[in-house]
């Protein structure tokens, strides 16, 4: 990962790593309340919007949100190019990157009906993370339901350019690395990061799957010090799953929104579980040795 702290004296690396890591992390605790907010959107209202204005929105609240933060702090607190955040990769590395974002999807799929399915009782909590869950699903229907290739392109900067820069900028650019400095141990510091790299999207019945693949990306970063290879995973990851609604709503493909979202059967789980190990124990072993 990059030296991000390399400007400031060595004796005060330590504090301002607790100091960054935990501002940032105050402020992804403002987004998530703000945007805990939804359980009291009126769905209908918001249903009699235009999804391509909707998109639009989005885009650019979390270019502002991701990309704008991140690239004011990395400018004005540390004082590094922002080019150096977007190191260039190898097109063996783009391809070991891509295999591996695919693989890992196939069993991740098990991981998230697993998590869908938990039980989490008759409480406050349970009721209103179950409520939220559906208004983002009706939501999401909405903003994906294309109605010209004109939208389908919108929704790929939206849901799968955007998120891919940004986040990645955030979480494993910024955060994960102030963690890693803070702890000196950057386990700790991945595995904290995934989780607020999940809890941020306010999907209780979605937060396994997206921790385990910020884990991932994490150790990726981690690996080959190079946060495009992180931004590439997420891309893939987004994209893939955004194009695959293309195609059902298109009527290329004969699947429902619903089986998408499905797991794979386990025996292609435990297949892809061997693959995803040794496609991510070569991606390591690429960059010990490079």
């Amino acid at each position: 990962m990059q030296e991000i702290l390399r400007n400031n004296p060595e004796d005060k690396h330590r504090a301002r790593a607790w100091a960054f890591g935990l501002g940032l992390s105050a402020y992804i605790s403002i987004v998530m309340i703000l945007g805990s907010g939804g359980s009291e959107v009126d769905t209908d209202a918001i249903l009699r919007l235009d999804p391509i204005f909707l998109l639009a929105i989005q885009g650019i609240v979390a270019t502002l949100m991701f990309i704008g933060v991140s690239a004011l702090f990395i400018g004005i607190a540390l004082k590094i190019p922002f080019s150096e955040f977007f190191p260039k990769v190898s097109l063996s590395t783009v391809v070991m990157v891509i295999l591996i974002s695919i693989s890992f999807m196939v069993v991740n799929s098990a991981i998230g009906e697993w998590n869908m399915n938990l039980d989490f009782g008759d409480s406050e909590f349970a009721n209103w993370a179950q409520q939220s869950e559906e208004q983002l699903k009706v939501l999401t229907e909405h903003l994906t339901n294309f109605t010209s290739t004109t939208h389908f392109i919108l929704a790929f900067v939206v849901v799968a350019i955007i998120p891919a820069i940004g986040e990645e900028l955030l979480f494993r650019g910024l955060i994960q690395n102030f963690f890693s400095k803070a702890f000196a141990n950057h386990h700790v510091a991945i595995w904290i990061t995934g989780f607020l790299f999940a809890a941020i999207h306010m999907q209780f019945f979605g937060v396994m799957p997206r921790m385990f693949l910020g884990v991932l990306f994490g150790y990726l970063y981690h690996w080959s010090g190079k946060l495009t290879v992180a931004m590439i995973g997420h891309l893939v990851n987004n994209g893939l799953a955004l194009i695959a609604l293309y195609l059902a709503n298109s009527g290329t493909i004969e699947v429902s929104p619903e089986e998408i979202e499905q797991s794979a059967p386990w025996p292609a789980v435990l297949v892809f579980v061997v693959i995803s190990f040794f496609l991510i124990r070569s991606f390591y072993k690429k960059f010990q040795h490079a």
